[in-house]
């Protein structure tokens, strides 16, 4: 990683777009390149201050922008206390849905992937008020496309897990372009999910339609207790589906 000048300049863009839209951040934030991340960037701490890390693909692609964005909307999720970013009720959640059963290394990365989903969707409620003042939302379902995964032959526990997993995947693009108001130009997401759905098993497929609207209608502003309870249905629901 890598301190780069032009990356400077946009979060402190980013920063002041954050502050106009009413999402002022008061702590330091520091910023760093990866030339090599194979993925856009990612958010995590460095000496107990927040650090987004960007790709070089992003910055070179001018992408970087919207990065920080989305980036920084967690960020606050996390300084405002917002319970979709409160680590540890995340963590005792699961572990209570889990009820202590000793957890695989693939079963853990996927529960935290699926929370993830609903984390992003939360830092897009802040994201994409800044995205509607700056920039034209033409086509903007294509960036959602790449949630949008084929099943795999389901063989193992492994296996179904990922299934379930890819299945979420997808609710999420969806509910992400319905809850925020994205035109889907071209149906293209709803067609690629209308083509997907038919190669699952019938009984994980017919889950799809519970988790896009659980999506959809999460509120944004809630309590500890009410995300707990939403939050416990979630992963429940989910984990049921690594049983079909």
């Amino acid at each position: 990683m890598m301190h780069d000048k032009k990356l400077d300049q946009l979060k402190n863009q980013a920063l002041d777009l954050m502050a106009d839209a009413g999402f002022a951040l008061t702590s330091t934030i520091d910023v760093a390149l990866d030339p090599k991340l194979p993925y856009m960037g990612y958010t995590t701490e460095k000496d107990g201050k927040p650090l987004i890390v960007v790709s070089g693909d992003a910055l070179k692609g001018n992408m970087a922008l919207n990065l920080l964005i989305h980036e920084l909307s967690h960020v606050y999720r996390i300084q405002s206390g917002h319970p979709s970013h409160n680590a540890s009720l995340l963590t005792s959640i699961v572990t209570w849905v889990m009820h202590g059963r000793v957890v695989e290394s693939y079963q853990e990365s996927i529960l935290f992937s699926i929370l993830n989903n609903l984390q992003d969707i939360y830092a897009d409620d802040i994201s994409f008020k800044i995205f509607a003042k700056q920039t034209s939302q033409t086509n903007l379902n294509e960036f959602f496309m790449g949630w949008i995964h084929e099943p795999v032959k389901a063989t193992t526990p492994e296996k179904k897990w990922q299934n379930a997993e890819k299945l979420l995947s997808a609710a999420f693009a969806q509910a992400n372009l319905e809850r925020h108001h994205i035109t889907d130009t071209d149906q293209k997401v709803a067609k690629a999910i209308n083509d997907l759905l038919p190669k699952y098993e019938k009984a994980l497929a017919q889950n799809f339609a519970f988790f896009k609207e659980f999506m959809v209608d999460m509120p944004e502003e809630i309590t500890d207790r009410d995300f707990e309870k939403l939050l416990t249905k979630y992963l429940s629901e989910f984990v049921k589906l690594t049983k079909i």
